[in-house]
C-alpha cells in the first residue's frame, strides 16, 4: 500500500483493532526521527518498533492488512477479484467499487468510498 492511501484511511478514520508486526507503516511527514527513505518508502513493523517506536506508529499511517481491510468493509463487501493484473474490490452496491495494482489497494479504496463524505464537484 502506498503513503497516499494509508494517509487517507488514516484521516477518514480507518482505526486497526491492534498494531501488529510485519505490517508496514509511514512515519508522519514531521517525524525527523526518520530518514526520507523510511517517510517515502514506508517501514515494516518489527518487535523493536512496537517496543520503542509506537507512538510514531500511532502518529504515522499504518498500513492494515488484507483480512483486516475486509473486515472493516463489513457487510457491505461482496468480492475481490483479479483480471488482467488489475484488482477490483465490490460492495453490495454496485456504484462502490474500486481498482488498484494490489488487493489491499483495492479494499481499501473500496473501504474508503464506502467511509469517506461524498465529494461535492
Amino acid at each position: 500500500m502506498n503513503r497516499a492511501v494509508a494517509k487517507r484511511l488514516k484521516v477518514a478514520g480507518f482505526a486497526p483493532r491492534t498494531l501488529e508486526t510485519g505490517h508496514k507503516f509511514y512515519p508522519h511527514e514531521d517525524n525527523v526521527g526518520w530518514s526520507q527513505a523510511s517517510r517515502d518508502h514506508g517501514v515494516t513493523i518489527t518487535t523493536y518498533e512496537l517496543q520503542n517506536h509506537l507512538q510514531d506508529i500511532k502518529d504515522g499511517y499504518y498500513c492494515p492488512n488484507l483480512a483486516d481491510l475486509i473486515e472493516a468493509c463489513g457487510e457491505h463487501f461482496k468480492r475481490l477479484f483479479l483480471e488482467q493484473a488489475i484488482w477490483t474490490a465490490e460492495s453490495k452496491d454496485p456504484e462502490k467499487r474500486a481498482v488498484a495494482h494490489s488487493p489491499e489497494e483495492a479494499v481499501a479504496q473500496l473501504w474508503l468510498a464506502l467511509h469517506e463524505p461524498m465529494q461535492s464537484g
